[in-house]
């Protein structure tokens, strides 16, 4: 359930991101057409920031409009945002872990059940650890 909601959230937020980008195309080309004579920069940024701040008026003014521009882009933000949220597959293939496919040169930490092996793995007191280092520094070889 956890994994549902977090990619409806996926698909909601993609939704969104890529229907302003709509908007903005869509109602561009009819505000240049409109404007082309007198365009400036300070039209052109209240044009967007109209859009940002009220994205549903310009859409439905849009719709009215029958604009085919934003009409295609909605159906295309629409099935595209879904694909991104639901059908992609994210897992990683065989190739790419590393613990199921290993090739030279790849590598992956130890499992504690590697590691920790009856028999093989002992425990050592630090003092006794520090007795054998020094014994096997000295020289035996008496030159």
């Amino acid at each position: 359930m956890k994994k549902f909601r977090n990619r409806l959230m996926v698909w909601i937020v993609t939704l969104l991101v890529l229907q302003l980008i709509v908007i903005n195309i869509a109602g561009l080309l009819p505000f240049i057409a409109e404007q082309k004579s007198q365009l400036s920069t300070e039209a052109f940024l209240n044009f967007i920031l109209q859009n940002i701040q009220h994205p549903i008026l310009q859409s439905t003014q849009m719709i009215q409009e029958k604009s085919p521009l934003f009409l295609l882009g909605s159906g295309s933000v629409i099935i595209l945002s879904f694909y991104i949220a639901f059908i992609s597959n994210r897992r990683k293939t065989q190739y790419e872990l590393a613990d199921k496919y290993g090739v030279h040169g790849s590598s992956r930490f130890a499992l504690p059940s590697e590691i920790f092996t009856h028999g093989e793995t002992l425990g050592v007191a630090p003092q006794q650890l520090m007795k054998d280092l020094e014994a096997s520094m000295i020289d035996h070889r008496k030159e």
